[in-house]
């Protein structure tokens, strides 16, 4: 992209295309319609999923768009728009006022179990993968978001966005499926996953051993 203007429309174009058509009638549009001619776990998630891109389209006119850093962690959660075409990654990093998780972002945040941690202002990141099929680019959605109280990069939280994924045998342990997903964006999660990995370690040793 030669400007900040040309990868906003770009993305804007990208979002249009992808919840254009009528997801009742299947008629025309993109992933929305892929998935609402898809089976009832995935219907289920369209909500979520229309939401992010909505989202992402609001704040497009008003947040920073900057290129996603290529080897290095996200280091400033400040509100924006990440973009790195070639790795066709997208990041939106929203800022969240305190108690405003659920108006904001209602569907992303039934993926939260905490009452509280809902409550507390912080940074959403939400990330897309950019697809190319036949040619065409298609911007879709992950499967997860990250939410960082206070904006902290050590205070991560994963949020399940689709819940579909879990019906697959393969998402059994999906927080640290998304926290390894996470790294390809460059997002920050190193403390929560060496504690997912000590909760596991610790699960996993045989009865007695903490007395031997």
């Amino acid at each position: 992209m030669n400007s900040v203007s040309d990868s906003q429309h770009w993305l804007q174009s990208l979002i249009k295309a992808a919840i254009g058509g009528d997801v009742l009638t299947e008629e025309g549009g993109g992933f929305v319609a892929v998935m609402a001619q898809s089976n009832p776990h995935i219907r289920q998630d369209i909500p979520s999923a229309f939401e992010m891109y909505t989202l992402l389209d609001h704040f497009l006119s008003s947040s920073t768009i900057s290129v996603l850093p290529r080897d290095e962690v996200i280091a400033d959660l400040a509100p924006s728009i990440l973009v790195d075409q070639k790795a066709e990654r997208v990041i939106a990093l929203i800022s969240i006022p305190q108690m405003q998780l659920e108006l904001i972002a209602f569907w992303l945040s039934e993926g939260l179990r905490s009452q509280t941690v809902k409550n507390m202002p912080g940074i959403l990141a939400m990330p897309f993968s950019i697809e190319v099929r036949d040619g065409v680019q298609h911007l879709i959605p992950e499967w997860f978001a990250a939410f960082y109280v206070d904006g902290n990069p050590e205070h991560c939280v994963p949020i399940l966005a689709l819940k579909s994924v879990t019906c697959d045998d393969r998402f059994g342990d999906w927080v640290s499926i998304a926290l390894e997903r996470m790294h390809h964006f460059n997002l920050p999660c190193t403390l929560a996953s060496d504690a997912v990995k000590k909760a596991t370690q610790s699960s996993h040793k045989p009865s007695g051993y903490a007395n031997s």
